[in-house]
Order: structure tokens, then C-alpha cells, then sequence
């Protein structure tokens, strides 16, 4: 296993083909299981159908820079699962949403039943928000990288599923060196044929990558990991300056 950083890197050079996407997930309502796709579309406001909704504490809406109900407040949100009546697109990005709770019931999206059952279980009022731009963290689109969950596992000598870290992109670096994707902060990518990203920054972590997205428990080795020893950051977010299809197996290129 290549454990080498990008402190440890030669230069890129532009047309340099430095990964391969591995898994593509969308996170239809933010907090709530992610869904495995194939292919998706790329838009200027991140992938078509990923965190256009989500959960709002009502009582901190107009009060708190983040009101979102997350799995930091309930954890057992993660084990709610949305589904797509069918995938998204440019031509089609609103596709009917259903929510299978933990329970095995299921629901509407906008159903008032839903709501009610996250309200009994957090103890908070809620209300359902849709974004067209997204209810994002930070930045439209977030890079991890296979390498770097490997070493992360052996640093913090526990199993890790790479979901925890809740990424869209998950790919395989070519030269294999964990935490190689920071030397792509300022740097533009190709994905696929068309697509093209700019990263911005690392991925500031906080105590969502703990929670097993199985069932909800923690381990909180995992942060306390990536804080000890990479001051809190995993994974690059990236913003999108060309839109395009991206699909597993795709190429990502250094423009």
C-alpha cells in the first residue's frame, strides 16, 4: 500500500490522467443515505439530484448559518433511504422522491408523515426545504479517494466503509497515494468527456464520518484520526465550471 502524500509528488503536468471515478453517489435529502448510480448529470449548481433537499430546524431558520436537522443532531436520519422514481437529468431534475425509513415504511418525500416521524424522533419542529442550488456544506462537489480511506482505516486501526465520508466522487488515484488529491487544490479537472471541475479546498471533516451508515453508531476514532493527523481534512471539494455526464469508470485528467 502506497502511503505517499502529496508533499511527497512530482509537479503535474496538464493532460496528466491522475485517477479513475470508482462509485458515483447523489444524496437526495441532505443527511439521508446516499444512492449508487451509474452515471449522473454534472450542472453548474453540482450533480442533478444531490441535496436539493433537507430537513430545517424551524426554530434556527432565521437565526443560525446552519439550520439544517443532519445526522449530528440525529443520527438515525442516515438510515433513512430516498429513492428516485428515475434518475435525474438536465432535461428531467425533479423525478418523484420516496423515503424508506428504518422501520420499512415508506413515504413521499413531501409527505407530512415523514416530517412528523423526524420531529418525534429529534424532539424539534421541522419543515422540509427545497434548493434548485443545493443545500450544500461548502462547495457543489466533493472528491474522495479510495487510497486515502485505506490509510485512514490502518491509522485508525478500525473498519471504515467509505461511505461515512459521504462523497459524490469516490475514485482510485493512479499512482495509489493516500491523500494525494490535495496537491489538486487550484488545479482543474477533466472528468470524463466533458466535465470539468475546479478544487477549491480540502474537506473540512466534522463528526458525521464516525457514523456507520449501516446503522447509525459511531466510531470516533475516525475523526479524532483525520483531526490528530491531517488537522481535520479528507477529501477536496470542487466546484463545477463545465457541465457534462460523468460515469463510473470515467477518467479524471489535469487541464
Amino acid at each position: 500500500m502506497n502511503f505517499a502524500g502529496p508533499l511527497d509528488a512530482a509537479p503535474i503536468l496538464p493532460g496528466t490522467a491522475v485517477a479513475v471515478i470508482t462509485q458515483i453517489a447523489l444524496y437526495p435529502v441532505k443527511s439521508m443515505r446516499g444512492v449508487a448510480v451509474a452515471e449522473a448529470s454534472l450542472g453548474f449548481n453540482g450533480l442533478y439530484g444531490d441535496r436539493r433537499y433537507a430537513f430545517v430546524r424551524k426554530g434556527l431558520a432565521a437565526s443560525d448559518g446552519f439550520p439544517w436537522m443532519t445526522g449530528r443532531q440525529n443520527p438515525q436520519m442516515l438510515l433513512y433511504a430516498p429513492c428516485f422514481a428515475r434518475l435525474p437529468t438536465k432535461d428531467d431534475a425533479e423525478p418523484p422522491i420516496r423515503v424508506r425509513a428504518p422501520s420499512g415504511a415508506e413515504f413521499d418525500l413531501t409527505d407530512a408523515q415523514l416530517c412528523a416521524q423526524l420531529e418525534r424522533e429529534s424532539g424539534l419542529e421541522l419543515f422540509l426545504l427545497k434548493s434548485k442550488r443545493g443545500n450544500f456544506d461548502s462547495q457543489h462537489v466533493s472528491i474522495f479517494s479510495l487510497a486515502t480511506h485505506r490509510y485512514l482505516s490502518v491509522e485508525s486501526n478500525c473498519e471504515i466503509d467509505p461511505r461515512q465520508f459521504r462523497a459524490n466522487l469516490y475514485i482510485e488515484p493512479a499512482d495509489g497515494a493516500a491523500f494525494g488529491e490535495e496537491a489538486w487544490v487550484g488545479r482543474v479537472l477533466q472528468v470524463g468527456g466533458a466535465a470539468r471541475v475546479a478544487v477549491t479546498q480540502k474537506d473540512a471533516r466534522c463528526m458525521m464520518i464516525n457514523l456507520d451508515p449501516e446503522t447509525a453508531t459511531q466510531r470516533p476514532q475516525v475523526l479524532r484520526t483525520v483531526a490528530r493527523n491531517h488537522d481535520e481534512q479528507a477529501g477536496v471539494y470542487a466546484n463545477v465550471i463545465a457541465a457534462g455526464l460523468v460515469r463510473v469508470g470515467d477518467p479524471i485528467t489535469i487541464c
